[in-house]
């Protein structure tokens, strides 16, 4: 979880009396899988075993679900869940103090953003609040690299590349408009990352998005919110990964192949060109096709 911020639950659940007199403090927003105190927690279906564990967090449950928590920690039911959830994150943006943004050397940059050293920035980039940038990194003209991001040593970020933006995870506002979860869980590139010119790497609104150690993502792919992505995959041009997939290590996924949602691509899997997965794809298995199908290895005579 990142810690973006330290906002009174009072304050947060302001307008639902019955929580006025709340003692603690919300950080951020963590993983319902595996949630961790402080947080915000959207809980759509099925809880982790943890929550009674956790303290001082807002759990946002259907009207169905009960939970058993510490008593420093508060359950929200209604019938729309994500619907309030998105509400309470907005709501935790308006609440978290201002940060200024300056101008250098071609770039706008938030004032509180982390640089290291023998860094790289090419012109008309722009960095968002609580961005930390490693040593030795190159980023590309006309990149934008949302809120709270981790990008680490020796990581390269090519040409008008999105990194940390918001994805179309959408609830609805009491009024019904169509809006996108604030994606507040943050973004992490790792060590020795390679993301080419156009490519789009979004940030997560439940938990992190991580783009693993020496992966990269190629000419205009894109991986969606919440992903995980293992170390030393390519993920390759114009391909796709949807939201809350976990992908493994030393994956390679060809041009223009996708993935459907919520799905799991085991270590050392291989998806074809134009290849689409619509169901997990097992460690080590080549699959090819739309829908995509696993590879029969054939038998020389």
């Amino acid at each position: 979880m990142f810690k973006i911020c330290e906002i009174a639950i009072r304050d947060l659940l302001e307008g639902f009396p019955e929580w006025k007199n709340m003692d603690g403090q919300i950080y951020g927003v963590s993983d319902p899988e595996d949630p961790e105190d402080h947080s915000i927690v959207y809980v759509k279906s099925t809880a982790a075993e943890s929550v009674g564990e956790r303290k001082e967090c807002i759990f946002v449950t259907g009207k169905d679900m009960e939970l058993s928590l510490d008593p420093s920690s508060v359950q929200l039911k209604c019938s729309y869940p994500k619907n309030l959830y998105g509400e309470l994150l907005e709501r935790l943006k308006t609440l978290m103090p201002h940060v200024g943004q300056r101008m250098a050397a071609g770039c706008c940059a938030s004032e509180d953003v982390q640089i290291g050293e023998d860094v790289q920035i090419g012109p008309f980039c722009t960095i968002g609040r609580d961005v930390v940038i490693g040593d030795g990194c190159r980023i590309g003209a006309g990149t934008v690299i949302g809120d709270h991001v981790r990008i680490g040593n020796d990581v390269q970020i090519r040409e008008k590349c999105l990194v940390g933006v918001e994805d179309a995870d959408i609830y609805r506002t009491e009024d019904g408009a169509c809006r996108t979860l604030p994606h507040l869980a943050g973004t992490v590139i790792e060590d020795g990352c390679l993301l080419l010119a156009g490519s789009v790497l979004a940030a997560g609104d439940t938990r992190t998005t991580v783009l693993g150690r020496g992966s990269m993502i190629g000419l205009l792919g894109d991986v969606g919110h919440n992903c995980r992505v293992g170390e030393e995959t390519l993920i390759s041009g114009k391909a796709s990964i949807s939201g809350h997939c976990r992908v493994g290590d030393h994956v390679y996924v060809a041009p223009m192949a996708v993935t459907t949602n919520r799905m799991q691509v085991g270590d050392h899997a291989y998806l074809g060109i134009g290849a689409v997965a619509i169901k997990d794809v097992p460690e080590s298995e080549k699959q090819f096709g739309n829908p995509a199908r696993k590879v029969l290895e054939s038998r020389k005579k």
